[in-house]
């Protein structure tokens, strides 16, 4: 099968980020549109070593302009120990196993041969871009936020009606939801003052622990705070996630009482979460707390843009791209999957949430809970489902209907 071939090539090329470098992995995919006969890709790059690929099929005059789109880097393997080589494709069963095979080079490689397959049976008007950007994984600086802060035009991209990205769409099967929203995402760090000093007169002293104070802090801020959400009728998913102690730090050594110690939080943001009312909220929050607890120094602070704070994207439900998708999946799969919520922050948040292009942030096989860690995998059979999926969401989008 072309499409298990091709997604094995690109795992079997390393695209790790951090450190980044996508330029080899760009070099598989530009060999696979070649000895498929469609165009030669457009670069577009704020760095030689971190190349956006972007290649535009002309069906006809009139019609829409659709853009599927899917990031060529991976997390790292950092820690996980996997029972396969994850630089490795490895076949078992209906099973694809290796880094990126799911996050989401097999989307990738579906998308080149949906392409292809469209290439040689157009649909009667409409347009096709393929773009596969870098740096999804850690910041898009050289990805689609460098796209979408002024490069839109050097990609072919200014007239595109919408776009939509490859990420894993399932989250306990294989295209069990409909993807309209991509959560957005706050990072901050809280720092906690303590009375560093020597340790063997803590008691004498009353120094304040910063570390045991951060911990206290720490879990009530876990257990306790929860930002406002705007409501919203019957979205599956519609919530807000709170993480905290996605980093720990604190203490010089034995000996001394830590006078400062920190930990690191993220808050998945929805559409229409506004930063004003969070931040009093969370300044609130840190106030309460102070009031409890008297020994308790604490002050909190954002990350750099634009990781500070990133909106969430909603994508209409009557949207043409909505409606396009939804007979897709009717026509391949027998029936649509109820409309959600994606739990994570995609390029939706730049090609959407910047450039204004409405973006549905993950239609593509996979599951969601496979990657990211140990033995990630993809489904041979979501796969094929991609190709026909792709090709029939492009169909029907680009002729101005909603199926072919």
């Amino acid at each position: 099968m072309a499409v298990v071939e091709l997604t094995s090539a690109l795992v079997e090329t390393p695209s790790p980020n951090p450190p980044g470098g996508e330029r080899d992995v760009a070099g598989v995919v530009r060999d696979a549109l070649r000895e498929r006969g469609l165009p030669e890709p457009r670069v577009i790059a704020k760095d030689p070593a971190r190349p956006n690929l972007a290649v535009t099929l002309d069906f006809g005059p009139g019609g829409r302009h659709l853009c599927l789109s899917g990031h060529l880097d991976t997390k790292p393997v950092g820690d996980a120990e996997w029972s396969v080589d994850p630089l490795r494709a490895t076949l078992d069963g209906d099973r694809l196993y290796g880094l990126g095979a799911a996050d989401m080079k097999g989307a990738v490689a579906a998308m080149i041969e949906a392409a292809a397959a469209l290439a040689a049976d157009p649909p009667p008007r409409g347009r096709l871009t393929l773009l596969f950007t870098a740096d999804e994984e850690d910041g898009a600086a050289y990805g689609a936020r460098h796209l979408a802060g002024g490069a839109l035009a050097e990609a072919g991209l200014t007239g595109v009606d919408a776009v939509v990205i490859g990420e894993p769409g399932g989250i306990d099967a294989d295209w069990d939801r409909l993807h309209r929203v991509s959560r957005g995402i706050a990072r901050m760090r809280v720092t906690v003052r303590g009375d560093q000093g020597h340790s063997s007169l803590a008691e004498h002293t009353g120094a304040v622990n910063a570390s045991v104070e951060m911990a206290r802090l720490l879990a009530a801020f876990a257990d306790g705070f929860r930002p406002s959400v705007p409501a919203h009728d019957d979205l599956d998913g519609w919530a807000a996630t709170v993480n905290a102690g996605l980093t720990v730090t604190g203490g010089v050594g034995y000996g001394v009482v830590p006078g400062e110690a920190a930990f690191g939080a993220e808050v998945r943001l929805l559409p229409g979460m506004d930063r004003a009312l969070f931040d009093g909220e969370l300044r609130a929050f840190l106030a309460a707390e102070s009031a409890r607890n008297p020994r308790l120094r604490a002050e909190a602070g954002y990350d750099d843009p634009p990781c500070d704070w990133l909106p969430g994207t909603e994508v209409p439900a009557d949207h043409p791209v909505v409606t396009a998708t939804r007979a897709a999946y009717t026509r391949v799969l027998g029936a649509a999957p109820p409309d959600a919520v994606f739990p994570g922050t995609t390029d939706a948040a730049w090609l959407h949430g910047l450039a204004g292009v409405p973006t549905l942030p993950a239609a593509g096989p996979g599951l969601l809970r496979r990657c990211h860690g140990r033995d990630e995998w993809v489904s041979v059979t979501a796969l094929d489902q991609a190709v026909t999926l792709y090709r029939e969401l492009a169909r029907g989008f680009c002729t101005g209907g909603d199926a072919a």
